[in-house]
């Protein structure tokens, strides 16, 4: 039941109580007479509800749950360790290697000792790029044959002019070729 009808005592008039109101002080609408909102005799007042119990999870379910949890978890600590690596020389080196931009200076240097071949113009420095940071001897040749390119001792420095995708237009700062700009793969350029 929403409510009850209440008379007044007063002046007889006839107004809606609601449950929620029951016990308080009200006032007749039309009177002004202050009454207590009471449930009329031979009303129950409704009695509260019992707390529902949780419901029970079905059997196998906590452990299913786990297993989702170890596959989203052991992949992002992995990604985490991973990151974490020294990035000098760990796992990630080259990804975290920063590539140098128009203006910084570095050194020249692959991953194979000795020396490092660049090329004259953008188009031979094509199988450089290619090879990566481990280039081989024939492909070297390649460019030294071919008039292309020319040798340089490991370590000398450049400083970046541009870069044009994986490959860097650089002036030679060290050497008998200083002065001299060339392209070399960007990952070279350390």
């Amino acid at each position: 039941m929403p409510g009850y009808i209440h008379t007044c005592a007063a002046c007889g008039a006839h107004m809606q109580v609601h449950e929620r109101y029951l016990g308080r002080s009200l006032r007749c609408t039309s009177c002004r007479t202050e009454f207590v909102a009471a449930m009329p005799a031979g009303f129950a007042a409704p009695a509260p509800a019992p707390p529902a119990a949780p419901p029970e999870a079905p059997p196998g379910t906590r452990p299913r749950r786990l297993r989702w949890l170890a596959l989203l978890v052991l992949p992002v600590a992995a990604l985490l360790w991973w990151l974490g690596q020294e990035p000098a020389g760990g796992v990630g080196a080259a990804v975290f290697r920063a590539p140098r931009t128009a203006g910084e200076i570095g050194g020249l240097a692959t991953d194979n000792p000795g020396s490092v071949v660049v090329a004259f113009d953008q188009e031979s420095v094509a199988p450089l790029v290619k090879a990566g940071d481990s280039p081989e001897r024939a492909i070297l040749q390649l460019v030294l044959d071919a008039g292309h390119g020319l040798e340089l001792a490991t370590g000398t420095r450049v400083r970046v002019l541009e870069r044009a995708g994986r490959s860097s237009r650089v002036r030679i700062l060290d050497g008998p070729w200083e002065s001299r700009i060339v392209w070399v793969p960007s990952s070279w350029v350390r």
